[in-house]
């Protein structure tokens, strides 16, 4: 598993080119990835952990469109 101070960071574009692999990543390996958007902002994509999962049962459901067509809208 890898420790989240060794993120990589990639670009949103990037991701979207390329989710299926960069979610393998995250599900298979552990990985974490930092994903820049264009206007400097960014998000981190992560494996669900046990210390994660609490945070996911208590965090408000947003709706978000990323403005991309098709699924999923991260």
């Amino acid at each position: 598993m890898m420790d989240p101070e060794e993120m990589i960071e990639v670009t949103e574009q990037e991701f979207q080119d390329r989710f299926e692999e960069y979610m393998d990543r995250i599900e298979s390996h552990g990985e974490y990835f930092l994903i820049r958007r264009e206007d400097g902002t960014a998000v981190v994509a992560a494996p669900i952990t046990e210390e994660l999962e609490p945070l996911l049962d208590i965090m408000p459901n947003v709706l978000y469109d990323n403005q991309v067509p098709g699924d999923p809208s991260y």
